[in-house]
């Protein structure tokens, strides 16, 4: 109780208690307040989608097998003719520019052209990017949900033959081309979704968002 306008000696350490908890974590949070990204990142730090799929060595695998790795997941296919080695080799060069700060993360390829992408196809089409890179495919079905589950599409391609071909309803394509999602989603080592990378990223910011994200 006051007395005499003065307030109790137990009140005031009390406060004075309170107030150095707070500039402390305040100093705390200021000098390291989370990842910054030049991504795409969410307010709220949810798990990233899972998926069941195979990987390149034909196991069986789902996003909580990379558990503990920083992870760049990514959805292509090894026929695409610009996107998908563009964006590969950028991957590698900034993991290999980053050397130990990033030795453990990993990069999964998976295919959006399961037909074709069996896992042989995907392991000689990942292992000229780096021994970082595993190719990921399935069924049709297993490749659909995985898609799904982070909202990424492919637009197959154009029909060949028929009236609408014929009368040009399809702009052409070069050979090969199935425009798709080409985005890149870093996962942290927990399996939480924390930045997408626009394939429109230079390299140093590619290189900037791998690094923070390795740092988690």
């Amino acid at each position: 109780m006051m007395k005499n306008g003065r307030v109790p000696l137990r009140t005031t350490l009390a406060l004075s208690a309170l107030i150095v908890a707070s500039a402390v974590a305040y100093g705390a949070w200021s000098a390291n307040p989370g990842p910054r990204f030049h991504g795409t990142t969410y307010e709220e730090v949810a798990p990233a989608p899972d998926f069941r799929l195979v990987d390149h060595d034909g196991r069986p695998v789902t996003l909580a097998s990379y558990r503990g790795h920083p992870v760049l997941l990514f959805f292509g296919f090894t026929h695409c003719p610009d996107v998908c080695p563009t964006t590969m080799s950028r991957l590698g060069r900034v993991i290999g520019d980053l050397g130990g700060r990033a030795e453990d993360v990993r990069v999964l390829l998976v295919t959006i052209d399961p037909a074709r992408d069996t896992p042989a196809v995907m392991k000689e089409y990942v292992r000229r990017f780096g021994p970082f890179a595993t190719g990921l495919t399935g069924d049709s079905a297993a490749v659909a949900a995985a898609m799904a589950g982070y909202g990424a599409y492919v637009m197959p391609p154009p029909p060949t033959e028929g009236p609408a071909a014929a009368h040009g309803a399809h702009a052409p394509r070069r050979p090969g081309a199935m425009p798709h999602t080409s985005v890149v989603y870093g996962i942290d080592r927990e399996g939480r979704l924390r930045v997408v990378i626009s394939d429109a990223a230079t390299e140093e910011q590619t290189r900037d968002d791998v690094r923070a994200l390795a740092r988690l």
